[in-house]
């Protein structure tokens, strides 16, 4: 069992720890990802005016509060688009936690009246990959979308 909630900043102790789990996260399960990238999430979560998009961060949490897995979301206000930066369950996480966020976001990206959601998944195709294990990630990202 699982809920989404949002997170809307680092000011109460409950979403500074989510935010340190989906931090965790995003570090497991994109390990090419810059350190200074992790930590922004933060600051974009805060600062909405500096980055000129307005950052969603949804969280899957277990019964005792875990974060199971999350999504992270720039909304171009003045293009009304929605951008997908990141979604993603932690390692060997079941349950279909990754569609209900993708559904979460479908919603969200709805109500803002976005004209679409965009994204970027890195291939599967080994000529472009050498690492067996990352062209399988890929592989069942793609499958995902």
């Amino acid at each position: 069992m699982f809920r989404i909630r949002r997170i809307y900043g680092n000011t109460l102790s409950i979403d500074q720890d989510a935010l340190l789990e989906v931090q965790t996260i995003l570090k497991q399960q994109f390990p090419g990802l810059a350190e200074k990238d992790i930590i922004d999430l933060q600051h974009k979560l805060a600062d909405p005016l500096k980055y000129r998009f307005k950052t969603i961060l949804f969280a899957a949490e277990g019964s005792r509060g875990l974060i199971k897995g999350f999504a992270i979301v720039n909304h171009v206000t003045d293009l009304q688009f929605c951008y997908l930066d990141f979604i993603s369950v932690k390692p060997k996480t079941t349950g279909g936690i990754g569609s209900a966020l993708y559904a979460r976001v479908r919603n969200e990206a709805r109500l803002l009246k976005a004209k679409g959601i965009f994204f970027e998944c890195l291939p599967d195709d080994p000529a472009l990959c050498k690492d067996k294990s990352i062209i399988r990630q890929n592989g069942a990202r793609l499958r995902f979308y």
